[in-house]
């Protein structure tokens, strides 16, 4: 599993509590990182967007690395992107 000091841009990564609530983010929700930033300041820069429409959740959110996790493509993480799309679909 990549460690989240090695996350790259483009990489998903998979939010681990809901401290971003107030963005619309929770827990479980995928996004990809923008900007590597932790060794600096701690945190990636990171859009959110709507699995099923692509419209914007949250852009350019600071997300401290100790609150999300690479997405791997484990079977975990597949179920946990299928249950991301599925809050999204009508």
């Amino acid at each position: 599993m990549k460690e989240n000091i090695l996350v790259d841009w483009t990489d998903d990564i998979i939010l681990l509590n809901d401290n971003y609530a107030d963005k619309g983010l929770y827990a479980g929700y995928i996004g990809v990182v923008v900007e590597n930033l932790i060794e600096k300041t701690g945190i990636v820069l990171a859009d959110f967007f709507n699995p099923v429409t692509g419209e914007d959740i949250a852009i350019l959110v600071e997300i401290k690395k100790e609150d999300f996790r690479v997405y791997s493509g484990t079977l975990e993480d597949q179920k946990i992107g299928k249950e991301f799309k599925d809050l999204f679909k009508k």
